[in-house]
């Protein structure tokens, strides 16, 4: 009622509730009014206030009521193809009767949203879509180079004139533009919107084409907004590979192929993401000779967690080497990735587990510092997360428990479901960590578990130890095995081997802790060590052989121990301070 005193006592007399909408029109609820939301002693006083207007007036109310906002004189004069002279005329009748208003310069509207919904209700439907066409077309005239900002309003104005060929497009680059300063929720109302509308075309290669664009554009903001193995996007993902197949020109099935290659990684399908890489590959050959090596960054994603680190080292390098802003910004546009920050954090985690740990700490702030610098939300909370993740294998307690604190509140305030559920699990088991108490230990297994009923399954191996780490620390052995034989089943489901040496380690620990046969134990340390190495994953060789020292200290053979622990001292160059390099050069020293 907006406080208007006849409004209020007969809307309160009529018994009438505030209608509820669940729709987002661009032209407000006055381009679709409810009658019901008015009382019939209202609804007839305003259709009398009306019925006085002359004929000019009554056509820039009409057009004025199918704006469903304020109208600059201007679109007015466009849109009624009248003289200036007799719409001048009109808003005179129409602010001596106090049915609209001026708000700024040559900007009126009416003096209530009621007055508005009335005179819209009472235009007629064949009069209403006219209105609707010459409002849309004249804002395409008088807004030619700046169509992004009114494209909503324009798409709106097309299909309430009934011209949903034309209003499809400009949904589409309104969602384009949404997207573009991160309005996720209002481009993926857009897009949808638009696919929506898409279904009252003929079918045709035409329309088919134009929904996997808008389709591939929806699975970028699903990734983000809802995560990167979410429901949304495997049902999108889904239409997509159909339409591709259908009707995808090259460069739409490329981009398919490699949004595929990303739902692949998350869900540790890596087989899959090889498969889908060397037909992108081909197609790449065919058309353009070679592809860039950013399009590679999930082909080496898989062979990281497959194990296969040198190979994985390799490709991050040449993905970051080819360093071109513009570049990143089309890549960014057109598939929804910033190759280069999502490379710089990856890698950080390649060369720590290579046994680099400066050089990997370096490569995860200069991810940090470039997502700060391309100014992408999305991009910073990967960032912060890898790096997060980074600090728990070489920081202290303290450093580490900060970075998890701050990546679970970047990654809450941008809206990354997927990097919120990797941080939450860290920021868990950083405090479990600390503190094995019961509520930690709960709290840790309840986040590995919602991060798991999210469809994703990258990292599983890894979740499960940290679980297994803290029942050890809490004495709680018989859970850390049942945590440790989860970490086994997914990486054996998986195919998921990176982290295999650790988990023996932690296998071992867990043994030595319930006092089973020390020769049992050994075995299990020596295949922790031997997996390392013929993976060459020097920071877990690391570890094993700190654990494997400590057994042979306990059983009397400190010339083996001290001798285990010189091979790995002896390979190391950097990460002296690290906390696992301390923790075995003071066993070294005890020895």
């Amino acid at each position: 009622t907006e406080g208007n005193p006849l409004f209020v006592v007969e809307t309160v007399r009529a018994g009438i509730s505030p209608a509820v909408s669940s729709q987002t029109d661009p032209l407000t609820a006055a381009a679709s009014p409810d009658k019901t939301t008015l009382p019939p002693r209202v609804q007839a006083i305003i259709a009398g206030r009306l019925a006085q207007l002359s004929r000019s007036a009554r056509s820039v109310a009409e057009i004025a009521a199918a704006m469903g906002r304020s109208c600059t004189l201007d679109l007015l004069l466009l849109v009624g193809q009248e003289k200036e002279e007799t719409v001048i005329h009109a808003l005179d009748e129409l602010w001596l009767r106090r049915i609209m208003r001026e708000r700024s310069a040559n900007v009126f509207d009416f003096t209530h949203d009621k007055l508005r919904e009335v005179m819209y209700a009472e235009t007629s439907l064949p009069q209403r879509r006219s209105v609707h066409r010459r409002i849309a077309q004249a804002l395409e005239a008088l807004h030619p180079n700046a169509l992004d900002t009114i494209s909503a309003q324009v798409a709106a104005h097309y299909e309430h004139a009934g011209l949903v060929d034309k209003a499809i497009p400009y949904y589409q680059r309104a969602g384009s533009a949404a997207a573009s300063v991160y309005a996720n929720e209002d481009a993926i109302h857009l897009f949808t919107h638009g696919v929506e509308l898409l279904w009252q075309l003929p079918l045709c290669v035409e329309r088919d084409a134009q929904e996997l664009n808008i389709q591939l554009a929806l699975a970028t903001l699903y990734r983000v907004s809802k995560g990167w193995a979410s429901t949304e996007v495997e049902q999108v993902m889904n239409r997509v590979i159909l339409l591709s197949d259908k009707v995808g020109d090259v460069e739409q099935r490329i981009r398919t192929l490699f949004a595929m290659q990303a739902l692949y990684v998350v869900q540790a399908q890596y087989e899959k993401v090889e498969s889908a890489y060397a037909r992108a590959e081909k197609l790449f050959s065919q058309t353009q000779g070679a592809s860039s090596p950013c399009f590679g960054i999930y082909l080496a994603g898989a062979k990281f967690f497959v194990g296969q680190m040198v190979e994985a080292r390799e490709l991050f390098d040449r993905i970051v080497a080819e360093r071109n802003n513009e570049h990143i910004r089309n890549i960014r546009a057109s598939h929804g990735l910033n190759y280069f920050v999502h490379g710089l954090a990856w890698n950080a985690h390649a060369i720590w587990w290579l046994g680099y740990p400066q050089r990997a700490l370096e490569s995860a702030h200069a991810a940090i510092e470039y997502a700060r610098e391309f100014v992408h939300p999305f991009d910073q909370a990967l960032a912060i997360t890898y790096l997060a993740m980074l600090q728990m294998w070489q920081a202290d307690t303290d450093t580490f428990l900060a970075s998890a604190e701050a990546a679970c509140n970047l990654t809450l305030e941008c809206k990354a479901p997927y990097y919120q559920a990797y941080a939450r699990i860290l920021l868990c088991f950083a405090r479990a960590n600390q503190l094995p108490d019961a509520e930690n230990l709960s709290r840790l297994d309840t986040a590995i578990q919602k991060f798991a009923q999210t469809g994703a399954r990258a990292r599983l191996p890894v979740y499960f130890s940290l679980l297994a780490q803290v029942y050890l620390k809490a004495g709680l052995l018989e859970e850390g095995l049942g945590a440790l034989e989860q970490a086994w089943t997914a990486s054996a489901e998986h195919n998921e081997h990176w982290w295999d040496a650790e988990i023996h380690r932690l296998h071992g620990e867990l043994l030595w802790a319930q006092g089973a046969d020390p020769d049992a134990v050994e075995a299990v340390f020596l295949r922790a060590l031997e997996t390392a190495r013929s993976q060459q994953a020097r920071s877990l060789e690391l570890r094993a052989a700190t654990s494997l020292a400590r057994l042979w200290q306990a059983s009397s053979r400190p010339t083996e121990a001290k001798q285990c622990l010189a091979r790995i001292f002896d390979w190391f160059t950097e990460g002296f301070d690290s906390p696992d390099f301390q923790s075995a050069q003071a066993l070294f020293a005890r020895l």
